[in-house]
């Protein structure tokens, strides 16, 4: 959760200054939406990207705690897809990125449903 709540803070989700790291371990991580932080992953699963491993497993957390956003925002969910797609082709993930894949994957799909 810290993770998340970093990426909500950079991305500007939480609107209030932190004056210190605290604020990752303390925050209330339902504060924010996670719509801009999904949307700002979404365009970085790119396979060449050396952060690749960081932004798919930060996409796995988001997705896991907020699944409803994949409901919620059916066009970034249709481009989340997409782009899983294309990373499970490209075939150069390690085995805790395969597995965070297929679990996007699926919650892909059931929230399309």
């Amino acid at each position: 959760m810290a993770n998340l709540n970093y990426w909500a803070y950079w991305l500007g989700e939480l609107s209030d200054e932190q004056t210190s790291d605290a604020f990752m371990l303390d925050a209330d991580t339902q504060s924010w939406t996670g719509v801009r932080l999904l949307q700002h992953l979404v365009r970085r699963l790119e396979a060449q990207s050396p952060h690749l491993p960081l932004n798919i497993c930060t996409t796995h957390a988001l997705v896991a705690s907020r699944p409803s956003l994949l409901s919620s925002c059916p066009a970034t969910r249709t481009g989340l897809g997409m782009v899983l797609d294309k990373l499970g082709a490209a075939g150069a993930l390690g085995r805790a990125e395969r597995d965070q894949l297929a679990g996007l994957q699926y919650a892909v799909r059931i929230a399309g449903r």
